[in-house]
């Protein structure tokens, strides 16, 4: 069972603007994303894996089929 992810508790940082965070929902379907789709926008949004991992749990999206246990 993976951790219940609380979007509210997460620490907010500057470059988590409003528009990436949009971006990232849109790119989400039901809350949750694969992990070639975070690897994808990562690189497209020229993100570190380590912040994509916060910025998902920013936005409450979970990983879903995940390739190699990077987040």
């Amino acid at each position: 069972m993976s951790k219940e992810i609380i979007p509210e508790l997460v620490p907010k940082e500057p470059w988590m603007t409003q528009a990436l965070q949009k971006d990232l929902a849109q790119c989400a379907q039901g809350g949750k994303i694969t992990c070639i789709q975070a690897h994808r926008f990562a690189h497209d949004h020229g993100l570190e894996l380590s912040k994509m991992k916060l910025l998902m749990d920013s936005c409450g999206i979970k990983l879903k089929e995940c390739q190699l246990g990077c987040f």
